[in-house]
């Protein structure tokens, strides 16, 4: 039996959401922070001129904020990543005559079942493990 390995999560599992929400925070910084340049500007244009570089610090400072977070963003995969087929094999031993065998997984496999009769003895053999095998082309 065949497996894809790394088959169980997508590119947008768990992250959707979470994406959406960073973005709603960006919105929401960028407007608060037209909102105080908008402000600061105008102060200035009345002389106040402490408070008009007290908003147009908060201005700059929530654009910096939005352009930090677009540098620490994860690019979005925009291919499928290449996971590898494996074959998953299971291990069966005989208690009584110590015979093994390996066979292709079947579901319904687990560690320690009494599986299949023993073509030696007639006794019951036993999963004794359940793994990938390992592909003899590659060389390490």
């Amino acid at each position: 039996m065949k497996r894809m390995a790394g088959s169980d999560a997508g590119p947008l599992a768990g992250g959707a959401s979470q994406n959406w929400i960073s973005l709603g925070l960006m919105v929401v910084v960028g407007a608060i922070a037209l909102a105080s340049l908008y402000m600061g500007f105008r102060e200035y244009g009345d002389n106040n001129i402490e408070t008009a570089f007290m908003y147009i610090l908060i201005g700059v400072s929530g654009f910096v904020a939005i352009g930090f977070s677009f540098f620490r963003a994860k690019p979005v995969a925009k291919t499928k990543s290449k996971s590898k087929e494996v074959e998953v094999v299971t291990t069966l031993e005989c208690p009584q005559c110590n015979l093994k065998r390996v066979r292709s997984h079947q579901i319904g496999d687990y560690i320690f079942k009494s599986d299949e009769p023993c073509t030696r003895c007639e006794g019951h053999m036993v999963i004794t493990r359940i793994n990938a095998r390992k592909d003899p082309k590659k060389k390490d």
